[in-house]
């Protein structure tokens, strides 16, 4: 019984000690990363406890509750939509329907795991700070509202790959009520009908397995022009780019968080900080919001491709070896990409420009360029290094953590250039020469490493 959830739970947990031998130290700094997080926000909850700021109850869980949907959404993608071994068990003669929920019980199974986990070291790190709370009826309310979040990114995973859209629209409506009464006792109230919902969507599941895998087979069938080395490396890598829609997704991100990085800007002293604090943040709060601004675009349009430039290459690797040409060719080919890349992240800077006023352009375009290569020059190596390891979250996590830090350095070298030179433009152009350099330097290092390792 329930020997499918024991086969995706043993394939997860071979999978996760496998790329924890191949990449110790990665995983090392990630475990890190995790745990001071969590120190984090439990010190944030220790400040705001003894402070002016008041954050509802409802806030946190919706919080929680979007980031297990989604977290369920992409689990149940990739352990039954996109898992190739699942045909192997929807060609026995045990129900399908059966496999599928199994499948489920699995993703399940791995939410609370981290939901209980996760919460027992946040409330040790409150514990280190000298704040105990008592709260299991809460408690119980909020792994209610996880199980509940199970069920529809299960839902949502399931109709939104499938030729019927159309069957998303309970679940939409669903979360619309949720939003809009900002209350999590509606999720709870309504877990009963969310577990009919979900039993529903499984019934149409296989529909929707064979709607994607048909798609994967139709997608593979196109002709590409033979180009020369790296402008035929880099069109293919563009052609993969346009056909998923990526390049659209970038600019639309660059439009919107220009325009909710003016508007925070201009606000967001009076929206996010109590009064009593305003006078202490009012000078170096606004700066924060555009390097931030800068930092999501940086993460999207240029950390986010360089990894998966070579990340997706796992099943290609026995073909870029054996292709007759240098790593060196392979490498710059891939790179040059990027410049089509940062084309689609410019739009932030007319976007947000009418608010910070056109006198700070300057310091913006600099301040993008020299953050968009420095998330290049950390990036690729790793995604080099570990090309086909699957590890891509964990290296997202790692290199947005470093590459925060950098960018933070550089924004107020930056300021301190431009308040104390008054032709600052000849420095700006230095520094981006040096990184330059450095970059070179990075794609070189990346040719080598892929070289050793292959």
């Amino acid at each position: 019984m329930f020997d499918t959830t024991k086969i995706v739970l043993l394939n997860t947990r071979r999978s996760l000690f496998s790329k924890i031998k191949e990449a110790p130290i990665l995983y090392f700094f990630f475990i890190l990363m995790m745990i001071g997080s969590i120190f984090l926000f439990a010190f944030i909850t220790f400040f705001l406890t003894y402070s002016d700021f008041e954050i509802s109850i409802h806030e946190i869980f919706i919080g929680i509750f979007s980031i297990f949907t989604i977290k369920s959404i992409v689990d149940f993608y990739n352990s039954y939509t996109k898992s190739e071994t699942v045909a192997y068990s929807l060609s026995t003669q045990v129900s399908q329907i059966k496999t599928v929920f199994e499948i489920f019980l699995s993703v399940l199974m791995i939410q609370l795991i981290l939901w209980f986990g996760l919460s027992v070291f946040y409330l040790l790190s409150l514990s280190f700070f000298g704040m105990s709370f008592w709260y299991p009826f809460e408690y119980m309310l909020f792994s209610i509202g996880i199980i509940s979040s199970v069920f529809l990114g299960t839902t949502i995973s399931i109709h939104f790959f499938s030729s019927k859209k159309y069957r998303l629209l309970p679940t939409i409506i669903v979360l619309a009520f949720f939003f809009y009464l900002q209350h999590y006792l509606f999720i709870v109230f309504i877990s009963p009908l969310l577990i009919l919902h979900l039993i529903w969507a499984i019934r149409h599941s296989l529909s929707s397995y064979l709607y994607v895998n048909r798609k994967e087979r139709i997608k593979g069938k196109y002709e590409t022009k033979i180009r020369d080395r790296i402008l035929a490396i880099a069109n293919k890598e563009i052609t993969i780019l346009y056909r998923d829609r990526l390049l659209f997704s970038f600019i639309f991100t660059a439009v919107s968080t220009g325009l909710f990085t003016g508007y925070l800007y201009i606000n967001g002293n009076e929206i996010l900080i109590p009064e009593s604090l305003r006078d202490v943040v009012a000078d170096v709060l606004p700066s924060s919001f555009i390097m931030l601004g800068v930092y999501v675009i940086v993460i999207y349009t240029a950390v986010f491709p360089s990894l998966t430039l070579f990340l997706n290459e796992e099943k290609t690797l026995w073909l870029l070896r054996n292709l007759p040409i240098k790593n060196d060719t392979l490498v710059f080919g891939k790179a040059a990409t990027l410049g089509l890349c940062f084309v689609t992240a410019i739009p932030f800077i007319a976007y947000v420009s009418p608010f910070i006023g056109l006198d700070n352009i300057l310091y913006l375009t600099w301040f993008l360029i020299f953050s968009y290569l420095a998330g290049i020059i950390i990036a690729f190596p790793l995604g080099v290094r570990y090309v086909g390891k699957k590890s891509d979250v964990l290296l997202l996590y790692t290199v947005a953590m470093v590459l925060l830090f950098v960018i933070g350095a550089g924004s107020l070298f930056g300021k301190f250039i431009g308040n104390n030179f008054e032709l600052p433009i000849f420095l700006y152009f230095l520094i981006i020469f040096i990184e330059l350099i450095i970059l070179y330097g990075s794609l070189k290092l990346s040719s080598r490493s892929y070289a050793l390792k292959y």
